[in-house]
């Protein structure tokens, strides 16, 4: 066994399994890795336009992503919002950090990762695009989907996405601004508010909070023998 020791340290440190990742992804030919996050809110004060959302929430992709290294889609209703944002990952994380300080300032009652996916193979958009869903429902806040319900809803919601993204080709190009426009017309399958104020608060989905604590946070381990006093003696090889 001391001969087995001796030869593991002769040998030096032993790659991670982060290390076999990365080696595995740069022969692969990719130079970066690109996470996307779908996350839905519900505000607490209805909107009759999204620009106050808008224009808080650009501020922060504009802020984390220069050069248009962010992307996603903005949907806004009424009462609530889907916001898909693509990027590395520590960009992402920083965005949803600032959606928790804004909160404040946008009113948001209930937040919920409904989607995180990492090393995705394409994105879904080619730049950042927000666009208002008109609703006239007077529902404003709806029971919590059960298990399959909140699967089945964040499955279509990622579908829509997916299909929604190759039909905006730019910013600036007249007809992505004609469907941007009117979204619930000119895409198909766009979800409806009632969809998102039932995944609001459904707790088979992490929160934004939830989420950060643990993807984004110092693992803290507490081994066994740490909670032994007094403690045992140390191992003798």
């Amino acid at each position: 066994m001391a001969d087995t020791l001796r030869g593991q340290l002769e040998a030096g440190p032993r790659d991670s399994l982060l290390d076999v990742i990365l080696n595995k992804v740069a022969k692969a030919g990719k130079n970066v890795l690109i996470t996307r996050i779908v996350y839905v809110a519900r505000m607490i004060q209805r909107h009759n336009t999204m620009e106050s959302i808008r224009l808080q929430l650009s501020r922060v992709i504009d802020k984390h992503g220069q050069d248009g290294e962010l992307t996603g889609f903005l949907l806004v209703y009424p009462l609530c919002y889907i916001h898909t944002i693509e990027g590395k990952t520590p960009q992402l994380m920083a965005v949803l950090r600032e959606v928790l300080t804004h909160g404040s300032e946008l009113r948001l009652a209930e937040t919920r990762v409904i989607s995180s996916c990492e090393d995705v193979p394409v994105r879904y958009f080619n730049a950042w695009y927000a666009a208002f869903v008109p609703s006239s429902s007077t529902v404003e806040v709806m029971d919590p989907l059960d298990t399959f319900g909140a699967v089945k809803s964040a499955s279509n919601i990622n579908t829509f996405l997916r299909k929604a993204g190759p039909e905006l080709t730019s910013p600036q190009d007249p007809e992505t601004r004609r469907k941007l426009s009117s979204v619930d017309s000119s895409l198909e399958d766009v979800p409806a508010q009632e969809v998102v104020l039932s995944l609001a608060p459904t707790e088979d989905a992490p929160t934004v909070t939830e989420y950060l604590e643990i993807f984004d946070s110092p693992v803290n381990v507490d081994l066994e023998s740490e909670q032994v006093w007094p403690m045992p003696a140390p191992l003798k090889y």
